[in-house]
């Protein structure tokens, strides 16, 4: 009876240890500003803003736009040369940066 005593015991002690372990785990790693040749020309537009993403990198490149007070954009994949439009539509956000995704 003892021994099933100190085993529960030592049970609990372990799911208590591993549980402060995750919970106390850091932050996943925040994504980096995307390099300079990634061209952002941001407009300001009456519903809310545009992002014009241009690559002028030498290879692909894959960006993010984050905005504050709101869900970030998709993750847009640029081969080289190449540009895309991202476009919000809200009264809140806010364009922050754009990112390497």
């Amino acid at each position: 009876m003892l021994t099933s005593r100190k085993a529960a015991q030592a049970a609990v002690t372990a799911v208590a240890l591993v549980g402060s372990l995750a919970v106390s785990a850091p932050p996943a790693a925040a994504a980096t500003t995307a390099p300079s040749c990634i061209g952002r020309m941001v407009t300001e537009t009456t519903n809310g803003f545009d992002v014009l993403l241009s690559n002028n990198c030498s290879g692909t490149r894959s960006v993010r736009v984050v905005v504050s007070l709101a869900p970030d954009s998709r993750c847009y994949k640029l081969a080289r040369g190449a540009s895309d439009l991202y476009i919000y539509t809200g009264v809140l956000g806010n364009y922050d940066r754009t990112v390497n995704c």
